[in-house]
């Protein structure tokens, strides 16, 4: 927070610095590696207690932490002779440091420490401790979350202070208007929401205080109906969003701070939210805010205060200036599997040119065909039935797997396998994702008698099966795993011998549909556990 008002004694001003990419040092290579620093947020509101927070080191190799406190600032040049805080438990990573001089201000570092004796320090925070006299009793946001899922203010009123990350006309409500405030140091648990009318007319940088009653409402810690909204000064600075992964995106402590994911595939469209995945796990996008909303398929960069309902979460972008759509996507110019697949034998695109999206679930050097040329194969990201499609010709060079691309090509039956045939061009649009998980299947269902062409393209599993036959018509052999046999191919690039009686405990490959059977095919020997 910039030009912070001096009559406003008790803000507490936090900087952040985010922590650095995390190292191991049990790296023989890289043996002298500096531990992976934290992040620390310490807050103090209208006490003379400071509550200090910070991320924990993740490395195997991790000894210490040591929390500095100093009245001038620079700590990791000249920290103080003895910390306050040591603490050999990497996942103990508060303190609240008691007892300090009404409206003096202090400084807090956290040295890191490893099995080697190589530290790192996190950012430095200054913390201005409130003036005894003062008679406001404004609490932080936070306070007011309490570092728990439930706020410790539950039920009462209250009065807090912040800077508005989000403007009481920014997201679509029918019940009244949602505004979200931030400590100005930003961080976890320094986000709230306030809801009622009277927030309408705030506007992000707006430095309030504000009164209301903190209320649980289906687990989301707010501040309703709002009174004495106070505007003390306008075009503040706000805190950076937080970057995150998607898993990350799912966590309390994130709750109504402005956080940002990358690279996201869209999973799933909902009413009014869409599911997206970083290959980290995944969680959710709404839709209340003014946005151009993606389609399934699409990469996505998402940016906007973390919002909990309808018992998931939100990532909620307020505009356009908190979405990049970064190509793919079904509907318009470009297609889904499921599209193209049109949920029946034969494509409903048969015979057209079109442009598909998808994750690459096997690359050109997975599959090779008796002419020579290569296949790959695309899945909808979400998985699920019709959710495969096969790619065939020369023009594949380059892709892999994990790659979220557009592929334009041609649909064709060929001998009832639907297939994007002679690709003229493809764009990657990232990398690097993770791909859909194979259905399990007994292998009697993988029957041609059962007919399972709902799964043609899409990866399946069959486990703890025997070797029945070899040297079958057309490169096949069979498995079963007493349910009844399936039948196996040998496309893929994969060094195994199958010999009648083998067992196999787990048997993987993409549902490939030839000369009247289908068959599983693998990719290559990780396919195959024996």
């Amino acid at each position: 927070m910039k030009n912070v008002k001096w009559f406003i004694p008790f803000i507490v001003i936090t900087a952040i610095l985010i922590a650095v990419s995390c190292g191991d040092d049990e790296n023989p290579a890289n043996p002298g590696s500096d531990p992976t620093a934290s992040t620390l947020s310490a807050t103090s509101g209208t006490t003379n207690t400071v509550f200090a927070a910070w991320s924990m080191c993740p490395d195997n190799d991790f000894s210490e932490y040591n929390l500095y406190r100093s009245t001038t600032s620079g700590i990791s040049g000249n920290p103080p002779s003895t910390p306050i805080r040591t603490s050999s438990n990497a996942s103990d990573t508060t303190f609240s440091d008691t007892g300090l001089g009404w409206g003096d201000t202090y400084y807090y570092a956290v040295q890191t420490r490893n099995t080697g004796s190589n530290t790192s320090w996190s950012n430095e925070v200054q913390v201005v401790i409130a003036d005894s006299g003062s008679s406001s009793g404004y609490l932080t946001c936070y306070e007011i979350q309490g570092q728990q899922s439930s706020s410790p203010y539950d039920g009462q009123e209250v009065s807090v202070t912040g800077i508005v990350t989000t403007g009481g006309d920014e997201l679509y409500s029918t019940t009244g208007a949602y505004a979200f405030i931030s400590d100005a140091g930003g961080g976890p648990w320094s986000g709230l929401i306030i809801y009622g009318d009277s927030v309408a007319a705030l506007t992000r940088g707006d430095s309030i205080t504000i009164s209301g009653t903190v209320d649980e409402f289906y687990d989301l810690t707010e501040l309703t109906f709002p009174t004495d909204v106070q505007v003390i000064s306008t075009g503040h600075t706000l805190p950076d969003a937080i970057e995150l992964t998607t898993a990350q995106a799912c966590e309390e402590q994130y709750e109504s701070v402005v956080v940002s994911v990358t690279d996201a595939i869209v999973l799933v469209a909902n009413a009014n939210s869409y599911e997206i995945d970083d290959g980290s796990g995944s969680c959710h996008m709404g839709t209340r805010g003014n946005i151009t909303e993606p389609s399934v398929g699409d990469t996505v960069d998402v940016k906007g205060p973390l919002f909990y309902e309808y018992d998931e979460w939100r990532i909620q972008p307020r505009d356009n200036n908190d979405i990049t759509i970064n190509g793919g996507g079904g509907g318009g110019s470009a297609y889904t599997c499921y599209e193209i697949q049109g949920q029946q034998a034969d494509s409903p695109f048969n015979g057209q040119t079109v442009s598909v999206t998808g994750i690459v679930t096997a690359d050109p050097n997975d599959y090779t065909a008796v002419s020579g040329s290569t296949y790959g194969a695309l899945a909808d990201a979400g998985g699920g039935p019709w959710s495969g499609l096969l790619m065939y010709g020369d023009d594949l060079a380059g892709l892999q797997r994990g790659d979220s691309v557009t592929v334009t090509g041609v649909v064709d039956e060929y001998y009832g396998m639907t297939e994007l045939k002679y690709p003229i061009s493809y764009v990657v649009h990232s990398t690097g994702h993770t791909l859909p998980d194979p259905v399990q299947f007994p292998t009697g269902d993988l029957a041609t008698s059962i007919n399972p062409e709902q799964w043609e393209s899409v990866f399946v599993n069959v486990s703890n099966v025997d070797v029945t036959q070899i040297g079958l018509p057309y490169y096949t052999w069979a498995i079963d795993d007493g349910s009844g046999e399936c039948f196996a191919g040998t496309m893929g690039d994969f060094t195994y011998v199958p010999v009648v009686g083998d067992p196999i405990s787990s048997f993987t490959g993409l549902l490939w549909y030839a000369r009247d059977n289908f068959k599983i095919e693998p990719r290559g020997d990780d396919d195959i556990i024996l």
